[in-house]
């Protein structure tokens, strides 16, 4: 059943009939209308009551609240009828649309007459009109039947029989507005009335009587005649027990007496609440009880009125039935602050509901004038409105769906600063943390920069301890992880947010460092790189210090990040760290620099790479030397040479040596000639003296420079690196040769796991790759058996990349007849 929607039409008939003449099609329309409403709503409820009230409509069978109001129609149709003196109207469940059309006429007739006129209608002229026009369907001004507890009709009787009317007053005369004194008085006398009816049931009628009499002998005639006017106004509804109708009709009367001095002008917005207190006050002192009953020692009546949450509900309610319009002035205003919060609250919900533009613009108004009001002097005011703030928290993000205004955040860290008060400074500080939230959920960034910069301007001292501790409780874990998730999103890089993150750069760089232990973990690293290029130095010398930690996550991940962002530094570390570091982490950092992405300073990489070769450990050495090669850095070729000939004081595997024999055969060292062609032909009687392996190595390295006719095998095989070479993670130092029949191979892990089977599809003088159902992890190290029909090639490899269903391997060192081997094999398979 839409109850408002029946009213509203009949709102706009009363309109209608103000607008045009009788016959007018839309005055006709507009009476249809109502009549169906009407007749629909009070034909659901059987019958509808609705009684006007200061600031609204209120339907007894629906609530003892006003309808909801949004748009001040329902306001307006009550001032109507009060104007027109109806105090109750009633629809029967049938009534015709005649009688609807006369009581329109009717109301518009009393609007017409003057004000004066109108007090003289008297509380009889509505049903003497009704009847005269035959309309039985709608009443005015009469009681409903209904069902009245036998109590309440005593009370009624007593005071009908007690004061009746003063001799100087016309008993047809409407209710004129008490004074205070007055409404104090019946308050009163309505105080001392609740005990004798909490337990007149338990009495005889004739003592119930005596009882309900009492109060009534110590007042005065007006008095009671006022009260049992408001009773005719405010009647009591079905089955309503005596307590809960003396607290509704205090209650009542207490908010009408409000209502219009506000209304007048004489009650401003601060004063409501204290004149509420003064009227309750007075329930309370006369409702004193010792009865079996009361509680402690007070009636059901005062116990509620001395109850502040009862008074904060009837403020609340005060507050939340005023009219739009004089709301609207006291929410622009200084004293919004006194306003309840759960009113403001409603008012600013029913803006942003509305949709339209300038009822959210009216609502940010709002809001923004009550935080200004952080600045009172009053500290009681400051409270209420740093508690309001926190309340209102769920409207911002409705009222600024894109950024917050900076004035929010501003005005209160002003007031954060200065405020003294511990309870209003948490709230403050509760309130500014959840702007702060709202700005990184949103990705508002600058003005959570704003709100942090802010904070670390105040003093470090003991007095603003507080604010430096908010300060940290910003950026605790999850806001922190959403800013690094947001900088490293694949979008433009926020300006704010380097500057953010470059506040804890330790905190920052375990973030990246978990990150990267993710299997996802390698996609990200160009965007951590970019991160921390716009970061800058901060972030990058911590992370170069974390090259000589101890524990290995870090180191490995400092690794990849220097690598990926600024390779120099990586480089001047390594010559520190690497002799500490164990060989995977030595590994690691040489097949990073050695990433054609850091080819530009592939010449410095290869210098260092000789400078420190005799503290790497010998599986990560033949990378290096290769390195070393690639770049042509000739100062190597004496610690090249001295490798070669196997006179260096720790390099001195066989797999070593051809290493720096290629390498000089790579960088043209026309010096090394004389050695490479000893280490090819030279002889202990009639035995070479060098295995053939490096014998086959020191011949091509020769051809190579000497840039003889078989220098072409040679350079087919490892001196010129196929087209995609760069494609990969590291650069190929060989070329790969395509097998026509796959080889089978026997891969078996160097911790001594259980072997498995792969294939190997292409191979080269420096690794192959590996068709395995087995999963590769970049960096695994790997024992291997290749075997070429009879012949088997046993070598330690390092994967390299990994694909679905295989992976990429670097052989790092394998015994001089496997060389040998594996020579043959890719010359034998070199295509042309």
């Amino acid at each position: 059943m839409d109850v408002a929607h029946g009213l509203r039409a009949f709102h706009r008939l009363l309109r209608a009939h103000r607008l045009y003449d009788a016959a007018h099609p839309q005055l006709l329309d507009s009476l249809d209308l109502a009549y169906e409403a009407l007749k629909k709503t009070a034909s659901e409820l059987g019958g509808l009551e609705a009684r006007p009230e200061r600031s609204g409509i209120q339907v007894p069978k629906i609530s003892e609240m006003h309808l909801a109001d949004p748009r001040g129609e329902f306001y307006t149709l009550a001032t109507d009828l009060r104007r027109a003196d109806i105090q109750t109207i009633y629809f029967a469940e049938k009534f015709h649309v005649g009688e609807l059309d006369t009581l329109a006429r009717l109301i518009k007739a009393t609007l017409l007459r003057s004000e004066e006129s109108a007090r003289q209608l008297g509380r009889n002229w509505w049903p003497n009109q009704l009847r005269e026009q035959r309309v039985q369907g709608i009443q005015v001004n009469t009681m409903t039947e209904r069902k009245v507890d036998s109590i309440l009709a005593s009370l009624i009787a007593g005071l009908v029989a007690y004061g009746g009317n003063a001799p100087h007053e016309n008993g047809d005369e409407p209710i004129r507005a008490p004074q205070a004194d007055e409404l104090s008085e019946t308050l009163r006398l309505i105080g001392r009335l609740t005990p004798p009816m909490e337990v007149a049931r338990g009495l005889s009628p004739e003592d119930a009587a005596r009882a309900i009499h009492a109060p009534m002998e110590g007042a005065s005639r007006d008095t009671v005649r006022l009260l049992l006017s408001s009773m005719t106004h405010y009647s009591p509804l079905e089955g309503e027990l005596p307590q809960t109708y003396l607290l509704r009709l205090s209650q009542g009367l207490i908010l009408e007496f409000i209502s219009s001095e506000f209304a007048a002008g004489v009650l401003a917005p601060v004063a409501v609440r204290a004149m509420l207190n003064q009227f309750a006050e007075v329930l309370v002192t006369s409702g004193v009880y010792h009865g079996p009953h009361a509680s402690q020692h007070l009636s059901s009546l005062a116990t509620a009125w001395a109850s502040e949450a009862y008074r904060e509900q009837v403020s609340e309610r005060f507050w939340q039935e005023l009219p739009p319009r004089e709301k609207s002035v006291v929410l622009r205003g200084e004293e919004i602050w006194c306003v309840p919060i759960s009113a403001v609250k409603q008012s600013l919900k029913q803006l942003a509901d509305a949709g339209a533009d300038a009822p959210r613009r009216e609502a940010r108004t709002i809001l923004l004038n009550y935080a200004r009001r952080l600045e009172q002097e009053s500290f009681a005011a400051r409270r209420m409105v740093a508690a309001g703030l926190g309340e209102l928290t769920p409207l911002l993000e409705s009222l600024w769906p894109n950024q917050l205004p900076e004035e929010l955040s501003r005005g209160t860290m002003s007031a954060l600063a200065k405020e003294t008060v511990p309870e209003t400074t948490a709230m403050l500080a509760s309130f500014l943390e959840s702007l702060g939230r709202i700005a990184v959920t949103r990705g508002d960034f600058a003005g959570f920069e704003n709100i942090l910069t802010e904070l670390e301007r105040v003093p470090r001292d003991a007095e603003h301890e507080h604010m430096t501790a908010l300060s940290h409780r910003l950026v605790a874990n999850d806001r922190w992880m959403v800013l690094v998730d947001a900088a490293l999103a694949n979008r433009a890089l926020d300006v704010a947010l380097p500057r953010l993150l470059q506040r804890d750069p330790d905190r920052l760089l375990d973030r990246l460092t978990l990150l990267l232990t993710d299997h996802r973990g390698s996609e990200m690293l160009p965007a951590m790189a970019r991160l921390l290029r716009a970061i800058g130095i901060p972030a990058l010398t911590v992370l170069e210090t974390r090259l000589f930690e101890a524990r290995r996550q870090r180191v490995s991940a400092a690794i990849k990040m220097l690598a990926a962002t600024e390779s120099d530094r990586l480089l001047r570390g390594l010559t520190r760290a690497l002799a500490s570091w164990e060989w995977n982490l030595q590994d690691l950092a040489v097949s990073e620099l050695a990433r054609p992405a850091n080819s530009a300073s592939a010449q410095s990489t290869a210098f260092v790479f000789s400078a420190i070769l005799g503290d790497a450990h010998p599986l990560v050495v033949p990378m290096m030397i290769d390195q070393i090669g690639l770049a042509g850095e000739r100062s190597a070729i004496p610690q090249l040479m001295e490798i070669a000939s196997g006179e260096h004081a720790i390099l001195r595997d066989q797999f070593v040596r051809i290493k720096a024999i290629e390498a000089l055969g790579r960088i043209r060292a026309i010096e090394a000639i004389e050695l490479l062609h000893a280490l090819a032909e030279q002889r202990n009687g009639i035995a070479y003296a060098e295995p053939s392996g490096l014998r086959a190595a020191a011949q091509d390295a020769s051809a190579l420079i000497e840039d003889r006719p078989t220098s072409a095998s040679v350079r087919a095989t490892f001196d010129s690196p196929d087209a995609n070479a760069a494609l990969f993670a590291s650069p190929r130092r060989y070329m790969r040769v395509p097998l026509d029949a796959p080889l089978r191979a026997q891969v078996g892990a160097q911790a001594g796991a259980q072997a498995s089977m792969a294939r190997v599809k292409t191979i080269s003088l420096g690794g192959a790759y590996l068709e395995s159902p087995n999963k590769f992890e970049v960096g695994d190290s790997l024992k291997l058996e290749v075997r070429s029909g009879l012949r088997k090639i046993h070598c330690t490899a390092i994967v390299r990349n990994t694909a679905p269903g295989g992976g990429g391997v670097e052989f790092v060192h394998m015994k001089d007849e496997d060389r040998t081997k594996l020579r043959k094999l890719v010359l034998r398979n070199l295509p042309g």
